[in-house]
């Protein structure tokens, strides 16, 4: 995973956990030095304070775990995309509204057919498919984040249909 990734994640992390309110010290110092603005964020108590768990630690486990900052400054494109994660996760947080648990059955047996939520659960990292039946039932809220991985598979594997129809007529 390169900064420019890390940086989006980063971005989305950031917005899940404060909104619009990201105190001005988080936001100079994670812009700067991504490990040091999450050790700060974990020191302030904000990630573990925060109501939306489930998502936090969806987010936390794309980070690198072994993160460094930077020698030098980070890089124009790097934050760029901590800014583009940003607000794509308020648009996101805007979409997921619209998605509930009969989207979630029907986006499963698309990519995997009827025996579909262990398969979607491995394709999520998640650790079994509990989750996915909380979900279902609407035990937990669907985190946001889970949207844009589930279409993101969807996406590439409409890719891959279309790859072998171009490649003949019948």
């Amino acid at each position: 995973m390169n900064y420019k990734e890390i940086m989006y994640t980063v971005g989305q992390l950031v917005r899940c956990v404060y909104g619009v309110d990201v105190p001005v010290n988080v936001q100079n110092t994670i812009i700067r030095f991504p490990a040091k603005g999450i050790g700060l964020m974990n020191q302030r108590g904000d990630i573990i304070n925060t109501s939306n768990q489930d998502e936090v630690m969806r987010l936390m486990d794309k980070i690198p775990s072994d993160l460094t900052d930077p020698k030098d400054k980070m890089d124009f494109d790097s934050q760029g995309a901590f800014w583009l994660g940003y607000y794509h996760y308020a648009k996101l947080t805007d979409d997921a509204k619209k998605y509930g648990a009969d989207e979630l059955a029907e986006c499963g047996k698309a990519l995997y057919g009827e025996q579909w939520q262990t398969n979607l659960a491995k394709e999520l990292g998640l650790s079994d498919a509990r989750r996915i039946r909380f979900w279902l039932t609407n035990e937990r809220k669907i985190p946001v984040g889970i949207w844009v991985d589930i279409f993101s598979l969807l996406k590439n594997k409409k890719m891959k249909i279309e790859s072998i129809l171009n490649k003949g007529t019948m």
